[in-house]
């Protein structure tokens, strides 16, 4: 259904090779661009941007968290939560400088390297470059989680028998140029999380992960959905779906559908929510209408921080999504998978 992914991110000419693929890009070589592709020594400081999220969950547990290069700043976060009492178990943010504290590399797969470090604090998920699965490791000292548990997980997400990646190279408008992102969904986890003073086993959870970078415009928003868990027969299965991003060409969409170990494309995505109140039960659907779910949260992580010439809104609400989603004749019935959506508006 979908093509292979590239090499390279660029054609031998330097033109980007915009489209939507199925597997894992080597390296996201950006620099090999050329003519109105080539950005500037300015752009690539200002408007260069990176990030890498990891998702994961069992019926109990869920965890999540990210690492942010923003050229000139970075961030990260981590939350945990109970996904049987519907609470969180952890949330906490981080706030860095750019160089020694965030490592992120141009390589979203094999050879991933992706790392925040500050004090009590050390998010990183890493891969070999010949190895078949993430490992992930997180540790935030109870001086970082203000109570009296620290938050640790150690595991992996397992690529070896899942279902393809999906790569997106697309343009972006305004005064952005292009992005990258790969996700990866319907990754089988292991390993254990402890939180809130309990302590989880990850083993036969579903998580995955979005590695994304590109040139950006200075004003960027979209609603984002990512969702990974069981259907009820125990078939893993993922869905991303966005709204605003990675829509600037008619070959580009990020939205699709992970199945055991196929990859499957969606149509265009639509969100509609309560912007003032997240809280409130989602309905997103697609253009073709195959797919049709209701996210209904129990917490939001915010990040908003207003330091004039950067502006962040970003909220992230953790629930469940229950609904249909169409894929040819089969019409797969989705109960209580855990996920996550986002609205985010960033000046930047």
């Amino acid at each position: 259904m979908f093509p292979p992914a590239p090499a390279s991110v660029a054609t031998s000419g330097g033109e980007p090779r915009f489209g939507t693929y199925q597997g894992e890009l080597p390296e996201v070589d950006l620099p090999r661009l050329q003519g109105q592709w080539a950005p500037r020594r300015a752009t690539r400081l200002l408007k260069r941007k990176r990030w890498h999220y990891t998702f994961a969950a069992t019926p109990e547990v869920a965890a999540l968290f990210a690492v942010v290069d923003l050229g000139y700043t970075s961030s990260a976060f981590a939350v945990a939560l109970d996904l049987r009492e519907r609470r969180p178990l952890c949330d906490v943010s981080f706030l860095g400088t750019p160089g020694p504290m965030v490592e992120l590399g141009d390589k979203p797969g094999q050879g991933l390297k992706a790392s925040f470090r500050t004090l009590g604090g050390r998010l990183s998920v890493q891969r070999g470059e010949d190895d078949e699965r993430y490992r992930v490791s997180v540790d935030v000292s109870r001086l970082r989680t203000g109570s009296l548990q620290s938050f640790q997980w150690e595991g992996d997400l397992m690529v070896a028998g899942g279902p393809p990646a999906l790569t997106v190279v697309a343009p972006v408008a305004g005064d952005g140029l292009v992005n990258v992102t790969m996700k990866s969904n319907g990754l089988l986890t292991f390993g254990s999380l402890e939180a809130g003073g309990k302590r989880f086993r990850l083993d036969g959870g579903v998580g995955g992960m979005d590695y994304t970078q590109g040139y950006l415009a200075r004003h960027t928003a979209w609603r984002w959905a990512f969702a990974a868990g069981r259907l009820a027969d125990g078939t893993p299965v993922g869905i991303n779906l966005v709204e605003g991003f990675n829509e600037g060409a008619a070959e580009a969409n990020e939205n699709a559908l992970w199945l055991g170990d196929a990859l499957y494309p969606l149509a265009r995505a639509r969100f509609e929510y309560d912007a003032k109140e997240l809280m409130a039960p989602w309905r997103l659907v697609t253009v073709d209408g195959a797919v049709d779910l209701r996210f209904q949260p129990f917490h939001v992580h915010r990040e908003e921080r207003n330091l004039r010439l950067v502006v962040s809104h970003f909220a992230q609400p953790v629930g469940f999504f229950n609904g249909t989603v169409r894929v040819g004749s089969r019409t797969l019935e989705l109960s209580d998978v855990p996920g996550v959506t986002e609205d985010q508006d960033m000046l930047w």
